[in-house]
């Protein structure tokens, strides 16, 4: 038999996907046009695919640490360094500073702030989490079209020049900016192309003259150098987020370049090696830079588009291919990871029968409106960074933290989250007000949580929350006692694999009342009380928080009915 689900691209958003879907028990097959994975630098040769460096910010660790990843992503990643800025023809820098201000972790936001890591190594890193649940990426299939019925889809997949038909229940295509899928159900991808602004983008060892412990540019508009390390963590002795380069990656010396301001008719071929050099020595006077080997090299114009939907049917897009944007911001990664964790639990919701085929179109409800801020967000960046000719550089365009850490997304104004009256806002990208927990908003960690009755070492929420089930979070303390029973019975027939309750008590509470411990799946007493703070919920007060898959709170309701009305709006 057919997986269920065929996803086309082996990029971060296929892989998260694959990832969400595997731990909601739905079988998946993954295919690659690509005969090989993204191999990365090497410092000497030519490889196959190039690598990119991803800035994963705090959001996206979130659902990294919510679908027990984060370990390994933290292990190969590394803290932003600062940028050094120079005037062409000088060897010291005019500014050193960092692209977003250190901020300090929380109780309830322990992954403040971003990280870096090759593209190579993070989807390593992924495949390898697939591998643990039975599941492999198969290289050199190329999805070359499909036919949507009411039931399935046939999906048309060529395999060393020989085509298979399969039928599957669902496709998602995450399939990249030129995406199969998005071409043949003919969705609109509107937008601009900056044809007049091509980048050229390579790695290249860099034997001598460059700082690896400092990412370096160099700005005259309309031209731009940016050389950075690649591979391994940085030290710098002024970061309160010191780390030493591992013993791994010490002797590391690839960079990735970005330069800009190529003359027009340059601007439709990749540099060559002697050619960048060439560039480099020119525009930035630094002679005392000896390079090495390139691994890669190629041409980047930005392409700022997006669709108005990403579902048609039983076929739905992802990431890049439902919309593309400069990199500036580092958005666009952390964007497609946030449209798979959305549409993963969903898809397997339907189908599995315990939601009604409705709950998919709030896909595209819900992500399009935070793609389209993204959107703007990162457009802006990029003009402030690539500023025209003869201004001076604009020093916003460098800086990344605040709402580029995404921490605000929400889903306001979604059909199926069950707002306060008078709460949300048309900014997707902005927090929640006011010190209490709000429906749309990521839902907060918390350590020092105690389960009642066992002798394990404390847990924290981001551990408790699963990708596969909604965590309904009753604040027990207080209340009226006919009224919480009467939410403890709700609770109790909530089907148990789509949904997890969990009662919270105040600290010094140690047990659960009377009767009440057979409806959940954790009783946990707030020895720290970190939670009853994160979430603004006072000691005596009854209050249930709904935690969707995904993350993100579904409700903040006081009784069963409250509890009910979310529910109705998610499951048959």
């Amino acid at each position: 038999m057919a997986p269920s689900v065929l996803i086309a691209g082996a990029g971060p958003t296929g892989l998260v996907l694959a990832l969400v879907l595997l731990q909601n028990n739905i079988s998946v097959r993954i295919i690659e046009k690509e005969p090989t994975h993204r191999i990365g630098s090497r410092g000497s040769g030519i490889q196959v695919r190039y690598s990119l460096l991803y800035l994963l910010q705090p959001r996206t660790l979130e659902l990294y640490d919510i679908l027990g990843i984060l370990p390994e992503i933290q292990q190969e990643g590394a803290p932003i360094p600062p940028m050094a800025r120079y005037n062409p023809g000088e060897r010291e820098p005019v500014a050193v500073a960092r692209l977003g201000e250190w901020v300090e972790p929380t109780p309830d936001t322990p992954h403040a702030n971003s990280l870096s890591l090759s593209q190579e190594r993070h989807e390593a890193i992924l495949r390898g989490c697939l591998q643990k649940l039975g599941c492999t990426v198969e290289l050199g299939s190329e999805l070359r079209g499909f036919e949507q019925r009411a039931d399935h889809v046939v999906a048309h997949i060529a395999t060393a020049g020989v085509e298979e038909r399969t039928r599957f229940d669902w496709l998602v295509g995450a399939d990249g900016g030129r995406s199969v899928v998005r071409k043949q159900l003919g969705l609109s991808f509107l937008g601009e192309t900056h044809a007049e602004q091509s980048i050229a983008l390579g790695d290249i060892v860099i034997e001598e003259g460059i700082d690896p412990g400092r990412w370096h540019s160099w700005s005259v508009p309309p031209k731009l150098c940016v050389v950075l390390l690649l591979r391994g963590q940085y030290s710098d002795a002024h970061s309160p987020f010191r780390v030493a380069l591992r013993s791994n990656n010490s002797t590391s010396k690839v960079f990735m370049f970005a330069y800009a301001g190529r003359p027009a008719h340059l601007a439709e071929t990749p540099l060559t090696r002697d050619e960048f050099i060439d560039e480099f020595y020119a525009f930035t006077g630094r002679r005392d830079v000896k390079f090495g080997e390139t691994s890669w090299l190629s041409i980047y114009r930005p392409n700022l588009r997006m669709v108005d939907k990403m579902q048609a049917g039983r076929v739905f897009i992802a990431g890049d291919a439902a919309h593309c944007h400069s990199p500036t911001g580092g958005q666009g990664l952390n964007s497609s990871v946030q449209d798979a964790a959305n549409l993963g639990w969903k898809l397997a919701l339907v189908h599995k029968g315990a939601a009604p085929a409705a709950l998919l179109e709030t896909y595209s409800e819900e992500r399009v409106r935070v793609v389209a801020q993204m959107l703007a967000l990162t457009t802006t960046l990029y003009k402030k960074t690539f500023s025209q000719p003869g201004a001076a550089p604009d020093e916003d365009g460098w800086r990344r933290g605040g709402e580029l850490h995404m921490l605000g997304v929400n889903y306001c104004g979604s059909s199926i989250v069950l707002e306060q009256a008078g709460a949300g806002g048309g900014n997707a990208y902005a927090k929640a007000t006011g010190g209490r927990v709000q429906a749309a908003y990521r839902a907060p960690d918390a350590p020092g949580l105690v389960r009642v009755g066992a002798k394990e070492a404390p847990t924290r929420l981001f551990a408790v929350f699963r990708a596969s089930v909604h965590t309904v979070l009753l604040f027990g303390g207080g209340g009226d006692a006919a009224a919480r029973r009467r939410v403890v019975d709700v609770l109790a027939r909530l089907p148990a694999d789509a949904v997890q309750a969990v009662l919270v008590r105040p600290a010094g509470t140690g047990t659960a009342p009377e009767g009440d411990a057979s409806a959940f799946a954790a009783v946990l007493e707030d020895r720290e009380g970190h939670a009853h703070a994160g979430y603004g919920v006072a000691a005596d007060e009854l209050a249930v928080v709904v935690v969707r898959p995904d993350g993100v709170v579904g409700a903040v309701v006081s009784d069963a009915e409250g509890v009910g009305e979310y529910f109705a709006k998610i499951l048959v």
